[in-house]
């Protein structure tokens, strides 16, 4: 057999081996990289619990320390003990196999963690326009000036009304103040009146057919939504429609 496979006899008996260690699956004979195989750890555990122990007490924290601090670390402690130091690419591939999830409680506390990683528990989801009108503030990514003195005044807030059905904006208005009932109101103003006035007043021939009363008016729990005049008046008009406390997913559409 030796000379008819053109292989030593300790090849041979190689081979056997790996048969029998895979149970005669041939599959067992196909040739393999040279060097170490994938799954088997090239430094001790004493160093992989070290390792683990600073990228914890380093990294996984709100003021986490560069990587490069991190391997001099580890080197000083494995220099402290008389152990052998590891590449810095292995501490990085350390790194990269921490759960994400664990890594970003850690990082920006559970409350970031919860909303990028746990599941959605649902939709917010409308068939005709109007059935859902979503109501929230942004503050606007410009700052506005002075004309007269060139000081910076602030940032303007923007409320907006999205229909859920269309995603067409239906009402908006623009504040230097904080949302306030006030804002919520004048923006619901916008809403429900007719937009030939106002589109005239700006000099705009782009269509915009969305006006009328909303349905149903979904919000969070801003103070600015919890006022007494907002919930009369949505409790009058049996259109509140209010998430759970504390749950962001509840606010996605579609």
């Amino acid at each position: 057999m030796v000379w008819e496979l053109g292989v030593s006899r300790a090849t041979v008996w190689r081979w056997i081996r790996r048969l029998a260690a895979d149970g005669g699956r041939t599959s067992a004979l196909v040739p393999r990289k040279r060097g170490r195989q994938p799954g088997t750890a090239a430094i001790s555990g004493e160093v992989e619990a070290l390792i683990k122990e600073h990228l914890r007490r380093y990294h996984l924290r709100r003021e986490r320390a560069s990587l490069s601090r991190v391997v001099t670390e580890i080197r000083i402690a494995c220099g402290e003990r008389g152990w052998r130091a590891p590449a810095r690419r292995t501490i990085q591939r350390r790194l990269d196999e921490l759960d994400e999830r664990k890594v970003m409680k850690a990082r920006e506390g559970a409350r970031a963690a919860r909303e990028r990683f746990a599941p959605v528990p649902g939709k917010n989801v409308a068939d005709f326009p109007l059935d859902v009108v979503q109501i929230d503030h942004t503050p606007a990514d410009i700052i506005l000036f002075d004309s007269f003195e060139r000081k910076p005044i602030g940032r303007p807030w923007v409320s907006l009304s999205i229909d859920i059905a269309t995603r067409m904006v239906t009402g908006y208005h623009v504040s230097l103040e904080a949302p306030c009932s006030l804002s919520v109101a004048l923006c619901l103003t916008r809403t429900v009146a007719p937009k030939a006035a106002l589109l005239t007043d700006l000099a705009s021939s782009a269509p915009w057919p969305a006006p009328g009363r909303p349905r149903s008016i979904h919000v969070d729990n801003g103070s600015d939504f919890l006022s007494r005049a907002f919930q009369r008046a949505c409790t009058a008009g049996d259109r509140s429609q209010v998430p759970t406390p504390r749950a962001p997913a509840f606010r996605r559409s579609h």
